[in-house]
């Protein structure tokens, strides 16, 4: 081989050993030459795509609907073409495609590509010289940063070189691993404060689970013995009315009838924790309720306790039992008293508050939305929290044996939560403790006051009354009261029973009493079926709770006349007088 031949195949073999990808296409793109680096780089052979045309050896990834890299290949292809000089593009991705061998598609690649023009001694374009470098890896890892900072650093390796680079990630690397470690703390601090919001949560759920079965209980034990007092008051104010006024046994009678009446009082406060007692909603401002209350308990705390009333929520208006509302203001007026036997200070506020996700979600059974608040705070002993867990528990308290029944807070429970609200307690030992109750707002115009004249005197009457009671004391007692007052009863204990007598002469009947809350039929669907044979029909119903669908928890209805258990031959005849008379 003659010297310069030699040279030539020395020039190809320097050419295929330069280290950078580099592609030599004549001017219509077809591949000429191509260097071991550039095959390495692109996982291409030599035999198989020198001749061939660029884009139909790299081609665009199909599955990329933004690929783009044959379209800027090809117009900076031209631009050399038409001026006659180099021109770099920006980094390009541009994927490339996997032998067969390799598991075939497509592998993402990032490149920095430069197309440099080869001119003959006139100036004609005789090839193009196509040089990349693999910027995958650079590109990869600082997808994150801002596009201004990728750019600089890729300036900084072309220019600087290796050691400017390696710098450069090393302080990346110590602002990532600092930013990690603070991700790090941030993450383990929120994972706590998690935790322990979720086992607040959880010990929340779990009293207002305990209290609801407690609830549940004291529900049922109300309902009995409203049934056992309604026979005691009745037959006891039924013989007291045959004896004279000088029987000294008219006074033992009386003694019966106030400790008859004092176990009313203890089964309503059950009923109220238990939320079944019935109350008659109307819409009233809570500001000038507080200010009433307070001066009505004034005298009651004595002149070493300082009462100071604040009431930021004029004009604001909820729906409840007014009645329940006061009861719930001197409850908790009478227990921060006894909180502060050697005196203090004791505030009784007001205000509208917005109760958000977030307090919903600390605290179980609150509702989100605009809310009345009450508060009821004192300087007192204060609680602990096993003493806190447990306040809300009917018969429940800290007070010597004798000084307490344990049912103030219970009914304040009770009484809050059936009004739709929510109630919370904030104690510390010898800190004082802060009562809130939370009742919904509703965006009424107060409703007028109802005045009540005195009752009118009780006429007999001689209407025909069919009663269902299933509890036989009861039934037998409701039926002497009424046959005592003129009245034609029937009775029965099942509602079948009463409608089978019903079907028989539909006109017989005046007016029907029935228990709400009876086996196999409730009164709520007796009276409705005995309304198909009567539709004129009047009905009164009877319970000792209400612990039924009928009274729509607990609040009475427009046309639900209802007696209340335990009743007395007074409270029963002028009910059922008023319902046959239409009031």
């Amino acid at each position: 081989m003659d010297p310069e031949s030699q040279r030539c195949v020395d020039f190809r073999r320097i050419f295929n050993g330069v280290r950078s990808p580099v592609l030599v296409l004549d001017p219509d793109l077809r591949l000429v030459a191509v260097t071991d680096a550039y095959l390495a780089a692109t996982m291409t052979d030599r035999a198989a795509i020198l001749g061939h045309h660029l884009f139909e050896v790299f081609p665009d990834n199909p599955d990329d609907p933004h690929a783009n890299g044959v379209a800027n290949l090809a117009a900076s292809l031209r631009r050399v073409i038409a001026s006659r000089r180099p021109d770099a593009m920006a980094v390009q991705k541009y994927d490339i495609r996997r032998p067969a061998a390799q598991g075939g598609g497509f592998e993402v690649r990032y490149w920095s590509p430069v197309n440099t023009p080869v001119l003959d001694d006139e100036g004609r374009l005789l090839y193009i010289l196509h040089e990349v470098t693999d910027v995958t890896d650079f590109v990869l890892l600082q997808a994150a940063e801002a596009e201004a900072h990728r750019q600089a650093e890729k300036l900084l390796a072309r220019n600087a070189g290796m050691e400017a680079e390696i710098i450069a990630r090393g302080i990346d690397l110590m602002r990532v691993n600092a930013e990690l470690r603070q991700a790090h703390a941030d993450l383990e601090r929120r994972v706590e404060e998690r935790t322990a919001a979720l086992h607040k949560t959880e010990e929340q759920l779990r009293h207002a689970q305990r209290l609801e079965s407690i609830g549940r209980l004291a529900g049922g034990v109300a309902h009995d013995f409203n049934n056992l007092l309604t026979v005691i008051l009745s037959m006891t104010e039924l013989v007291r009315a045959e004896l004279h006024a000088q029987d000294p046994r008219a006074e033992d009678l009386g003694q019966v009838l106030a400790a008859g009446k004092r176990a009313a009082a203890l089964t309503s406060q059950l009923l109220a924790f238990s939320r079944q007692q019935l109350v008659e909603t109307r819409v009233f401002e809570l500001d000038p309720v507080v200010v009433q209350m307070g001066r009505m308990l004034r005298p009651l705390l004595g002149e070493d306790i300082e009462l100071t009333i604040l009431v930021q929520a004029a004009g604001a208006c909820v729906r409840a039992d007014l009645g329940q509302v006061e009861q719930v203001i001197a409850n908790l007026v009478v227990n921060a008293r006894d909180a502060m036997p050697g005196g203090g200070r004791l505030t009784l506020e007001t205000g509208c508050v917005e109760l958000g996700e977030d307090y919903a979600r600390e605290h179980v059974g609150a509702q989100v939305g605009p809310h009345l608040m009450l508060a009821c705070s004192d300087s007192g002993h204060g609680m602990s929290r096993d003493v806190q867990a447990r306040i809300f528990e009917p018969f429940f308290t800290t007070k010597p044996q004798g000084k307490g029944t344990g049912l103030g807070l219970s009914t304040v429970f009770g009484i809050v939560k059936q009004a739709g609200g929510s109630v919370w307690v904030y104690s510390e030992p010898d800190q004082g403790t802060t009562f809130k109750v939370y009742l919904p707002q509703v965006a009424q115009a107060p409703d007028r006051p109802v005045a009540r004249g005195a009752p009118p005197p009780l006429r007999p009457g001689s209407e025909a009354v069919l009663l269902v009671e299933d509890d036989d004391m009861v039934r037998g007692v409701a039926t002497a009261i009424l046959r005592g007052h003129g009245y034609r009863v029937r009775s029965f204990a099942a509602p079948v029973e009463a409608l089978s007598a019903l079907e028989a002469d539909p006109r017989s009947v005046d007016l029907l009493i029935t228990d709400l809350v009876m086996p196999g039929m409730n009164g709520r669907e007796l009276a409705e079926r005995a309304a198909l044979l009567r539709p004129d029909l009047k009905v009164l119903y009877l319970s000792g709770y209400t612990d039924d669908a009928v009274v729509r928890s607990g609040v009475l209805t427009a046309d639900l006349r209802f007696l209340q258990k335990p009743f007395t031959p007074d409270t029963m005849a002028r009910r059922v007088r008023e319902v046959l008379d239409g009031g």
